[in-house]
């Protein structure tokens, strides 16, 4: 009690002194006083001491969902851990032993070649308190040109077969302290008969799943695939080729509402959606020319869908329900310049908000690849978190593991990332890939071993860049 007397004294000013810096409090037993400033430093060497001691990250995973987790996780265990996702129990295909034949618009072919399933490309989220992922399984397979009615033929001696790349994609629950697949369940929505590429090179089902957390909405996948043939009912290449002017196209669909049920007046909950994007440029004068649309980064912003369409320049398109994307943004990306070839995309961007990155504003996270020399390798860039979604700094190599593909093995090193999320309770990132387009992988970085890869003094600036970006912003809305 003397002691509290004392102190409130002191805190008042005591002593007669009333301007003083700090109030001080007098120790039992002593004639030195101990200004409160150093009470609080002593109290923050204490608590810096019993965190130091305390088991790492512990505290924070057991708030992943809404009981307490029954083991730490793997990936808070070892917090850069590179995990091989088994699908060996969860999907019957893993089991599946091969082909000796198969049925083709209603005609038997003999199969001359087959390798697979591989389970590939994956992408991993959190959805709710939920892990959820989606995979892409390939199998490889020849037949003979002349098994299908008018299929175009070479005079080539080594090109009398047509090469299929055959994909299914499957939905899986995850579990959260493993993060390995525990059910899967095949998943293609179209409802169309694809067209064929007539070059002897053929791919036939859904490919590279993307899941996008649309808050609000629910959780979509994004999915490239082959579209419809001009008239799927014939069988010459006039009427097995693909509507034009797309070979490949990318789809979105809804997964799971966040509500019970979806929404039936919400035209983004309303089954395939066919996203069309014409740049305006030119095309080959040649027939047979194939547009592909691959590898877009969707991200959010504002509760509304856009996505990066190629990345330098920096252009990003805004979807309609109807699927057509119109231009929104356009700017330079020189973080580039030293890429020896053009960047495409691989997943979602994520918003990183400063409290997570210890940076001054907010950004978007994502990545994209390059192919150098038969190689893929993979980066991380960051976007301005407002329009014109400028990139303004992209790290170094990605370590992932890159491994050879099963059937071009011209290709020596492959990885392909197709998610990106991050894990707040632990200040890591969750990388979902395929190295080799043959092992799902689950690659974890703390966040300080993410910000590593990048330059230093990157951070996103203001002034005259991004009052020249709203110009040029401006600019192009009116347009």
């Amino acid at each position: 009690m003397a002691q509290e007397k004392e102190r409130r004294k002191g805190g008042a000013g005591g002593n007669g002194r009333t301007g003083g810096s700090c109030a001080a409090a007098r120790h039992p037993g002593s004639t030195r006083h101990i200004s409160w400033a150093q009470l609080w430093l002593l109290a923050l060497v204490i608590a810096a001491a019993v965190l130091a001691a305390a088991p790492p990250v512990l505290a924070d995973v057991a708030v992943l969902s809404d009981k307490v987790l029954t083991q730490l996780p793997i990936w808070a265990r070892n917090r850069t851990a590179d995990i091989v996702m088994d699908f060996s129990k969860a999907d019957p295909d893993f089991k599946f032993k091969g082909l000796g034949s198969i049925s083709y618009r209603g005609k038997e072919m003999k199969v001359r070649y087959h390798i697979g399933y591989y389970h590939g490309n994956v992408a991993i989220v959190r959805f709710g308190t939920k892990f959820i992922a989606a995979v892409r399984k390939m199998h490889f397979y020849k037949t003979l040109r002349t098994d299908i009615d008018n299929y175009p033929l070479s005079t080539k001696p080594n090109e009398g077969e047509i090469s299929w790349w055959a994909t299914k994609l499957a939905v899986c629950s995850v579990d959260e302290a493993t993060l390995q697949p525990q059910a899967c369940q095949n998943f293609d929505p179209r409802n169309w008969q694809e067209c064929l590429w007539n070059k002897g090179f053929e791919g036939t089902g859904p490919e590279d799943p993307r899941l996008i957390v649309w808050p609000g909405k629910g959780l979509y996948m994004m999915f490239g695939s082959k579209p419809s043939a001009v008239n799927p009912e014939g069988t010459t290449p006039d009427d097995t080729k693909c509507e034009g002017p797309w070979a490949f196209q990318q789809y979105l669909v809804l997964l799971q509402p966040h509500a019970d049920k979806a929404d039936a007046g919400d035209p983004w909950q309303r089954g395939v959606i066919r996203l069309r994007y014409l740049d305006g440029q030119p095309r080959p004068s040649d027939p047979n020319f194939l547009l592909k649309e691959k590898n877009w980064n969707p991200f959010i912003f504002k509760g509304k869908l856009y996505f990066s369409q190629q990345f330098d320049p920096h252009v990003v398109i805004e979807p309609h329900a109807n699927g057509t994307c119109t231009r929104v943004f356009e700017t330079s990306s020189r973080v580039f310049r030293n890429l020896t070839t053009k960047p495409r995309g691989n997943t979602q961007a994520v918003l990183v908000p400063a409290g997570f990155s210890g940076e001054p504003r907010d950004f978007y996270l994502s990545i994209v690849h390059a192919e150098i020399n038969r190689s893929y390798q993979n980066f991380f860039y960051k976007m301005q978190a407002h329009p014109p979604f400028r990139i303004f700094s992209v790290s170094r190599a990605m370590p992932i593991i890159n491994a050879q593909h099963p059937r071009n093995l011209a290709w020596t090193s492959v990885s392909f990332p197709m998610s990106l999320d991050l894990i707040p309770e632990t200040n890591q990132v969750m990388i979902g890939y395929g190295s080799g387009d043959k092992t799902p992988r689950v690659k974890m970085m703390p966040w300080q071993d993410v910000q590593a890869l990048f330059p230093k003094n990157t951070h996103e600036t203001g002034g005259a860049w991004r009052y020249r970006d709203r110009r040029r912003a401006a600019a192009l809305r009116r347009a």
